[in-house]
């Protein structure tokens, strides 16, 4: 079962990814054109994504450091800390305390922040692809939420 759940979890995160690039991509090149057809802001939109993975980011090291690994010596090495976060495999987290599940609240609450934004912002005025794609990035990630707090309690 814990096998299953990893599998359908890392395929939604790979999913998830490429959607979000997709978005962003899209976003970036028809700036101008979607303020006008659906009201949202592509600045206000990419500033969403950069604080989002910022954010992101600062929670997996709140629920590494929760799990006892020594997040500050992954960081002395910049290159290190990026591949650590990166290479995070949520299947495998453990929450530990009050700071790990602050950063699993964190971590999971702000990745519905960017397609929010379109779904509120711009919603059905949106072009087809963007808005369907904004549902599945929502989609995807409340099913990978679900996933890694079932995950949690898999031995």
């Amino acid at each position: 079962m814990k096998e299953a759940i990893e599998l359908v979890l890392n395929g939604a995160t790979v999913v998830t990814i490429a959607i979000v690039i997709v978005i962003v991509a899209r976003i970036a090149k028809r700036r101008n054109e979607l303020k006008e057809e659906s009201g949202i802001s592509g600045k206000t939109y990419l500033t969403l994504v950069g604080i989002v993975e910022v954010l992101y980011s600062i929670s997996l090291l709140m629920i590494l450091s929760a799990m006892g690994v020594n997040v500050m010596k992954h960081l002395r090495n910049l290159r290190t800390g990026i591949t650590t976060i990166g290479s995070v495999d949520m299947a495998q987290i453990r929450i530990v305390g009050t700071l790990g599940w602050i950063g699993f609240a964190v971590n999971r609450t702000v990745s519905f922040i960017a397609p929010g934004y379109l779904l509120v912002r711009g919603g059905k005025r949106l072009p087809k692809f963007i808005y369907s794609s904004a549902w599945t990035e929502v989609g995807l990630e409340g099913l990978a939420t679900i996933l890694i707090f079932f995950s949690l309690f898999l031995d």
